[in-house]
């Protein structure tokens, strides 16, 4: 599965779930990298950073179980 960004065919729209979960474990890992991270998508999405946190940790987990079902 390769990744495709057309955000505009949302139907479409696939990422390639180890990747991410590679990309991801790794930002996480770093403490100064997942912090600045966070900062960004909270002030990208009004969201708060704890908010984020939760995310960011719920979408490794979804990506490690789609991950172990290939």
């Amino acid at each position: 599965m390769e990744n495709d960004f057309n955000l505009e065919d949302r139907e479409r729209f696939r990422i390639n779930p180890e990747t991410w979960l590679h990309t991801l474990l790794a930002i996480a890992g770093d403490k100064e990298k997942k912090k600045e991270a966070i900062q960004k998508i909270a002030q990208k999405t009004g969201y708060l950073p704890e908010q984020v946190e939760v995310i960011f940790a719920t979408t490794i987990g979804i990506l490690i179980n789609q991950t172990r079902a290939n």
